[in-house]
């Protein structure tokens, strides 16, 4: 536990003036019982610390000395720095500021002087201490925010010292989350490792999200590593990417693309086409790491935490590793068919079974295969369209058939139910397709995870994305039901038999086509495939 501690800090307080304004900083400084962190100076706005040559006027106030508390700590891993979802908001003011003459810095001055603010690639503003090596992501203009997490990693690395069990080195980095009033969260980086770590032990399940049985440290490893690099995309200003890393990250890179070629169950964690770009972005980047710029280090970064994220899902370097994406590693036994889905798939014409086989292939082992899904989702909204297409078909056909004026009574109520089959299906579709629209893979993981908590498990997916298909088919029988009707009453013998024979010859086809579809070929009668 951290010690708890008083600490007196200068707080300056700057604010936007009227023309003619004048700066006049003043401090109350007090003693500090943590000699490295040191006092807040006050800045003017255009970049200097002499308020006679500011670009723009500023007033300064003096706070008096305040108590600050160190904040209990907690250990989080880098994926749980909260930038992306802190979502900071700013007043809708408008305040008047005035350029001065001649003013040609227009930077903001550190909210310290061991403070450097820096900014993301994608416009998220960090403040780094060179001197200790910490990052953090917390607002340091309030000066209370400022006072605790000096505090805070000042007694984190005095913990650290005093820990036998941690080496604190010179590559050694430190990362502080504000949480809240009275918490922050941080972790340790070390780069020779590419690992992360805490001064006191820590809940590793947090690491491993649905990933089940994980206990060597060889496995563990790959989790620790994915951490690190997501570390080093959100803060790319060290430069951690070597060439050996690069050249690592184009093995990986050639080696997925490869194997998407010659494998349709591969378990890359992308596309054959987004490998390609990927490779043609990894192979511009050689010999711009060590410039000024932090945007490279941002890609390598994230591409190096995708794979290596993914070695880790399928137990890269251990027994019963992941081969195939649609390979379990867990010991499920037999899967057992609820009576509604087979009473279900019965009515449906089997397309139940299809969707489940599929949905297994996807979803394995509570992980969702991101190029599987993709595909699988893009395949049935084309199913979707056609089906609904040919509801429009059927419709049109039932709505000239209705127009008969000597249609039975029987024949018009068969094809007012293939009215309603057909609308149902267009209805379907519009909502299917409107959904899967919005279902990324983080959704289709949120989904997936509730439907398989539920009795039926994926059964109700499998039966709802069979809708369509099924209800088509009862639509197309009740209209060729409503139109057997109608001819089968007609007086002429040579009609009745000639559309018989004609039906009787359709339906030898659809059991044709049936049987050949349900054929099972045994493994050793298999050909080869070149």
């Amino acid at each position: 536990m951290l010690r708890q501690s008083l600490v007196n800090r200068t707080v300056p307080h700057i604010t936007v003036s009227s023309p003619g304004g004048s700066v006049t900083p003043q401090k109350s400084t007090t003693s500090s019982p943590i000699p490295s962190a040191s006092a807040t100076s006050v800045v003017t706005a255009s970049g200097n610390l002499n308020p006679s040559n500011s670009g723009i006027s500023v007033s300064s106030s003096t706070t008096s000395p305040s108590t600050t508390s160190i904040r209990k700590a907690r250990p989080i891993p880098a994926s749980d720095v909260n930038r992306y979802e802190r979502k900071r908001t700013i007043p809708q003011t408008r305040d008047r500021v005035f350029i001065e003459p001649g003013n040609k810095v227009f930077e903001d001055k550190p909210p310290s002087g061991r403070w450097k603010p820096l900014v993301h690639p994608e416009g998220a503003l960090y403040y780094y201490d060179s001197s200790r090596r910490v990052y953090t992501d917390a607002d340091l203009s309030k000066p209370s925010t400022l006072l605790a997490i000096e505090a805070f990693a000042d007694q984190l690395y005095n913990d650290a010292q005093a820990n036998p069990n941690v080496d604190i080195t010179s590559k050694t980095e430190l990362v502080v989350e504000d949480i809240d009033e009275n918490i922050c969260g941080y972790y340790f980086v070390e780069q020779d490792t590419r690992c992360i770590f805490w001064l006191e032990r820590f809940d590793a399940e947090t690491l491993f999200g649905n990933i089940r049985r994980v206990k060597n440290m060889g496995h563990i490893k790959y989790a620790i590593e994915a951490q690190y690099w997501t570390h080093c995309e959100l803060f790319p200003h060290e430069n951690r990417v070597t060439p050996v890393v690069l050249e690592e990250l184009k093995q990986m890179i050639m080696h997925a693309a490869a194997v998407t070629i010659t494998s349709v169950t591969c378990v890359a964690p992308f596309e054959k086409e987004e490998l390609e770009k990927m490779l043609d972005l990894v192979m511009n980047i050689e010999g711009t790491l060590d410039g000024q710029f932090t945007h490279t280090r941002c890609v390598v970064a994230r591409f190096m935490s995708e794979f290596i994220k993914a070695k880790f899902f399928n137990f890269c370097g251990q027994p019963g590793a992941r081969l195939d994406s649609d390979q379990t590693i867990y010991f499920k036994g037999h899967d057992h068919q609820s009576l509604l889905f087979i009473i279900t798939s019965f009515l449906l014409f089997g397309s139940p079974r299809t969707h489940q086989e599929d949905l297994k292939v996807i979803w394995v082992d509570r992980i969702i295969n991101r190029v599987l899904w993709n595909q699988f989702i893009d395949k049935l909204n084309d199913e979707w369209t056609g089906l609904a297409l040919s509801a429009t078909v059927i419709l049109n056909a039932n709505i000239a058939f209705l127009a008969i004026s000597s249609v039975p009574d029987t024949a018009g109520l068969l094809s007012y139910i293939s009215v309603v089959c057909s609308i149902a299906v267009v209805l379907l579709v519009l909502l299917l397709v409107r959904q899967n629209q919005k279902r990324d893979c983080e959704r289709a993981v949120a989904l997936l995870t509730y439907v398989e908590q539920s009795f039926f498990g994926t059964e109700v997916l499998a039966i709802l994305y069979s809708l369509p298909y099924g209800l088509l088919v009862w639509a197309l029988i009740y209209f060729a039901a409503g139109f057997g009707d109608l001819v089968f009453k007609i007086e002429s013998q040579w009609t009745r038999g000639a559309v018989g024979f004609a039906g009787a010859l359709v339906v030898c086809f659809v059991v044709l086509v049936l049987q050949i579809g349900r054929h099972q070929i045994s493994p050793k009668d298999e050909g080869s495939v070149v």
